[in-house]
Order: C-alpha cells, then sequence, then structure tokens
C-alpha cells in the first residue's frame, strides 16, 4: 500500500503521511480482516526522516475482538 504525503513543511522539516490498508490476522484455521489507516508524523533529524509519531486506526471495529498483537 502507498502511503499518501498530507503534510509536506520542509523548512520546519516535519511531514505527515497517512496509508490505507488491509491488515490480516491468522491464528490457527480462523482469519479476521481489518482495514486499518497508519498516519506517521516524520521529523528531519540530521539530514534523515525518523518517526516522531504513529497511530493506526482500525476502521471496521464494529465488534468486539480478541486480543490483537502487532509485530514490528
Amino acid at each position: 500500500q502507498r502511503p499518501f504525503v498530507d503534510e509536506m513543511d520542509t523548512e520546519a522539516g516535519r511531514f505527515v503521511t497517512t496509508t490505507f490498508m488491509h491488515y490480516v490476522e491468522t491464528r490457527l484455521d480462523e482469519q479476521q480482516l481489518l482495514a486499518v489507516t497508519a498516519r506517521h508524523e516524520l521529523a528531519l533529524v540530521e539530514g534523515r526522516l525518523r518517526i516522531a509519531n504513529k497511530r493506526v486506526d482500525i476502521v471496521n471495529c464494529d465488534a468486539a475482538f480478541r486480543n490483537i498483537q502487532l509485530l514490528p
């Protein structure tokens, strides 16, 4: 999934991106499909982009989910 650049302030060294994606969790023989929006706030530090903040919203969370673990 390709991120969209929402904000780009090169003078301040601040950038914001949004990525829309699907997340599939598999447990044994059961699969859960989730729609996810990920937002990243990036900062320019010593000439390199670094993640300053990350937020992940589960879009279709109209029902209770079991414990979800996301690995880096």
